[in-house]
């Protein structure tokens, strides 16, 4: 009976050490698993403290301005580069809506100013003998702007965030320009320009600042692509075509309606 009573004691102390075992591992997990988040904060993948104080984090998020299913009226202004003998100044209306916030159409109209430039005055300066190459001025566009803007971010400019769209646009309309010597305020050259109507591609890229959920700036660089005969097709000229550009930089003001 002794015996039996050991043999029982015994057996009960295994299981209550087991028991303390089992009960010490969990509690030891339990209390790892509470301490470690403490721990990982002051990792310095979760310390902030070398940021500058004074500035503020912004998140990108959901676009704060929106143009979808609006229309837009634009007005821009902007000087011609790489004409030979020409500055060039433009005013340019455009008129737009966007299906969504990624693709749009636009119609615009291009008004233009040409002025002999220095390399013009140099050149006659230089011949003395009044002859002048055949000149290409651009007086007047018009066509259709497809319109795509994958682009969308915000930027902290002095201390304010600027939210803008950056785009891409090819489109194609007409050019309705003149050809001849000189120019065509000279008297005794203003009877040979000829007006000649061209076919043409455009192509661009620009941003979009918004300022409000009405008004916006927009900045645009713009390439004008066509094919004219080499020698204006004046009357006996040889007839051989070429493919020629010119781009204007552009800056304006738009509205949402």
């Amino acid at each position: 009976m002794w015996n039996r009573w050991n043999r029982w004691k015994s057996t009960l102390n295994r299981q209550q050490l087991k028991l303390i075992g089992l009960s010490s591992l969990f509690l030891f997990t339990f209390g790892l698993a509470n301490v470690a988040p403490a721990f990982a904060a002051e990792d310095e993948d979760y310390n902030f403290s070398w940021l500058d104080p004074d500035k503020k984090i912004y998140v990108l998020q959901n676009r704060k301005y929106r143009k979808a299913r609006k229309i837009n009226l634009s007005l821009l202004g902007g000087s011609g580069i790489a004409e030979t003998y020409r500055q060039t100044w433009q005013i340019e209306p455009r008129l737009g809506v966007w299906f969504n916030e990624d693709w749009g159409v636009e119609a615009f109209f291009v008004n233009r100013w040409n002025t002999p430039n220095n390399a013009y005055q140099a050149l006659v300066e230089a011949t003395g003998s009044g002859l002048s190459p055949l000149i290409r001025e651009v007086n007047t566009m018009y066509g259709a702007l497809l319109n795509w803007a994958p682009w969308y971010a915000k930027i902290n400019v002095f201390n304010s965030i600027l939210y803008f769209d950056w785009t891409f646009s090819l489109g194609v309309g007409m050019m309705n320009t003149s050809i001849g010597p000189k120019t065509k305020t000279d008297p005794s050259s203003a009877a040979q320009w000829v007006d000649q109507n061209l076919f043409a591609v455009y192509l661009g890229t620009g941003q979009i600042f918004h300022l409000s959920q009405k008004f916006d700036i927009r900045f645009e660089g713009m390439g004008h692509f066509y094919s004219a005969p080499v020698y204006g097709g004046l009357a006996g000229a040889p007839t051989d075509s070429s493919l020629f550009s010119s781009f204007v930089f552009s800056l304006g003001l738009g509205v949402k309606l």
